[in-house]
């Protein structure tokens, strides 16, 4: 007869995108799709045990490097934010990339161009 469930209910699949490193520890960000419905969430996982960090509440899109730092800081985690010469968003800067005289987020900004450079 099908799934009856009420749309938007059940996790129909799991997508774990690239784990980083942040004070020794490794985490990623896990998207994921619902029955019924075209909207998506995402948590923060520990890679380490699973644990999902963003347990209250999960991000609507994809989070930005400001946003992973203030739930690992709820957690404890020591985070250090920096701002990223080309676009001026705020990076973590344990996934940062030194460049010239500044920082590169590696989510935002640090593409191909730059690796030949670094």
């Amino acid at each position: 007869m099908g799934n009856t469930s009420k749309p938007g209910s059940v996790v129909v699949r799991e997508i774990d995108h690239d784990p980083f490193e942040v004070d020794g520890e490794q985490y990623l960000v896990q998207e994921l799709l619902w029955n019924g419905i075209d909207g998506r969430s995402y948590d923060l996982v520990r890679r380490r045990d699973g644990q999902i960090l963003t347990e209250d509440e999960s991000f609507d899109g994809y989070p930005t490097d400001a946003q992973i730092a203030l739930v690992l800081e709820k957690h404890g985690v020591d985070v250090e934010l920096e701002t990223c010469k080309f676009c001026r968003k705020e990076i973590l800067l344990a996934t940062a990339h030194r460049h010239d005289n500044g920082w590169v987020g590696n989510a935002c900004c640090w593409d191909d161009r730059l690796h030949m450079t670094a």
